[in-house]
């Protein structure tokens, strides 16, 4: 995986690790009405999809990439 794809999806995930304790923290001192903190998890959880997506695309294109590559390879 290239670097920068790499350290992109790590920065995501540290955001969400942000977010998780955001949660916890709303729970654990029950300031938060429930509607907000549930309002938290939904955006957590779409965090999760969209980087596990991007990673899914990022697999694809390096398999699409190698197997192309190897086509030409095949073709000389």
């Amino acid at each position: 995986m290239k670097k920068e794809v790499k350290d992109q999806l790590i920065n995501r995930l540290k955001r969400i690790e942000g977010q998780v304790k955001a949660v916890q923290r709303m729970i654990d001192e029950e300031k938060a009405e429930p509607k907000q903190t549930l309002m938290q998890l939904t955006a957590v959880i779409s965090s999760l999809e969209n980087t596990k997506i991007a990673l899914v695309e990022e697999y694809t294109k390096e398999k699409i990439m190698a197997s192309l590559e190897s086509l030409s390879d095949m073709l000389k």
